[in-house]
C-alpha cells in the first residue's frame, strides 16, 4: 500500500455557534489544510496520484474559503464552521473528485493553529 499527502493553507474567518445558542467571537485562521491519499497498487505510470493532480483539485475544492467569512457562504452558514466539519466536507468531497477502486482518500488533518488540530478519518470505500 502506497500514501502520499498534500497540504495546502487559506486563510478564513469563522464564528463557532454552541449548542445554547452562543457564539463565540469572530476570528481568523490560516487554516492548514493536508490530505492523505492511499491505493492499493500504483498507476501505470508508477504514482498513486499526480501530485500536481491533487493539488490542484484540492486547492479548487478549499478556494472559496480563501478571505471569506465562512459562517457566510454554503454549507457553513448552516453547518457549524468547525475544524472536525471542515475536514469532514473536504474529504467527502476531495473522495468523490479522486478516488476509485484503487485510490481512496485515508484521512484529512485540517490545523486551526500548531495546537489545534481535527482529523477526519474517511471510512474505506
Amino acid at each position: 500500500m502506497w500514501e502520499i499527502q498534500h497540504e495546502t493553507v487559506i486563510g478564513a474567518a469563522h464564528q463557532l455557534r454552541y449548542t445554547a445558542g452562543e457564539g463565540e467571537r469572530l476570528h481568523g485562521h490560516n487554516w492548514r489544510i493536508r490530505a492523505f491519499v492511499r491505493a492499493n497498487a500504483l498507476d501505470e505510470t508508477g504514482f498513486v496520484l499526480d501530485f500536481a493532480f491533487l493539488a490542484r483539485t484540492l486547492r479548487e475544492l478549499v478556494e472559496p474559503w480563501e478571505h471569506v467569512f465562512l459562517n457566510e457562504i454554503p454549507p457553513w452558514n448552516e453547518i457549524n464552521p468547525t475544524a472536525e466539519n471542515l475536514a469532514k466536507f473536504v474529504g467527502e468531497s476531495l473522495q468523490r473528485l479522486v478516488g476509485d477502486d484503487r485510490v481512496w482518500v485515508d484521512r484529512v488533518v485540517i490545523g486551526e493553529t500548531d495546537e489545534c488540530i481535527a482529523t477526519y478519518y474517511m471510512p474505506r470505500p
